[in-house]
């Protein structure tokens, strides 16, 4: 379990309704896919992190999100300035074809924020929502149970199969396993036998999920039923109403306003 997003607390954010979460966080991803300001995406990516200290989240739960994200964040500061659009005037380097522009390194940082900004409104909602309860809250909305379920099964063994992943590189690491000499192609080799035992544990615990599962019901063929209901309170409305307001005002900045 020291693997599963979710974070429990008592913070107001945790007992809010997921569907209320889940709205918040689409209008958060909406608004970071259409607007390209810096300040706009930088604040985004700000409140997710105030969000998250008020949500009583630990610094090493972000710290975490954090070191997951910079390799993809370094790539794209990189490789996007290579394929943005730019005059000669801004150049900045250039070898042959390959060139660094004013407007490429922007688009880059944009690209960089974007991403980040996204990924911590998500992270909100992930790391202050009970799996079980962001099933209900989507079969609430209309998903099928199974949809929902599956869903909620990929969020939570996403991470747990990412420490499986380090758990057997640790293990052969105690046993001698070196992947650091010879050439690269013989490194990418001596990978071979941890990526075997990474399958195999992987589907032994999918195996054990399916009897986990078909021991509890699931796929019977009857109607059913929740020990403890999910209800939209005053300080949910509040919220979605907020949030609504938010998105349709961005909106109308963005195209109505340029």
């Amino acid at each position: 379990m020291q693997f599963d997003l979710y974070v429990p607390r008592q913070s107001w954010l945790h007992r809010l309704d997921p569907r209320t979460k889940l709205l918040a966080a689409l209008t958060g991803m909406v608004i970071c896919l259409f607007f390209q300001r810096i300040e706009v995406l930088a604040g985004i990516l700000a409140s997710s992190h105030l969000l998250l200290l008020l949500a009583q989240v630990p610094g090493e739960r972000v710290r975490w999100l954090w070191k997951r994200m910079l390799p993809l964040t370094v790539m794209i500061m990189v490789l996007q300035p290579f394929f943005a659009s730019g005059t000669e005037s801004h150049l900045l380097w250039r070898l042959g074809p390959l060139r660094w522009t004013e407007a490429g390194v922007l688009s880059g940082v944009v690209s960089a924020l974007r991403v980040n900004a996204m990924a911590f409104v998500a992270a909100g909602m992930l790391f202050t929502t009970e799996p079980t309860l962001l099933v209900r809250g989507l079969v609430k909305l209309g998903l099928p149970y199974e949809w929902g379920l599956t869903a909620s099964l990929a969020i939570r063994y996403l991470p747990t199969t990412y420490g499986l992943y380090q758990s057997i590189h640790e293990s052969h690491q105690a046993r001698g396993w070196d992947p650091g000499r010879g050439s690269y192609l013989r490194r990418i080799r001596s990978h071979l036998p941890m990526l075997v035992a990474v399958m195999i544990a992987a589907l032994r615990m999918s195996d054990n999920l399916g009897m986990a599962l078909a021991a509890r019901g699931f796929g019977a063929p009857y109607r059913r039923t929740t020990l403890r209901d999910i209800r939209l309170r005053p300080v949910d409305w509040a919220v979605m109403a907020g949030a609504l307001f938010l998105l349709t005002s961005s909106l109308i900045l963005r195209f109505a306003q340029g």
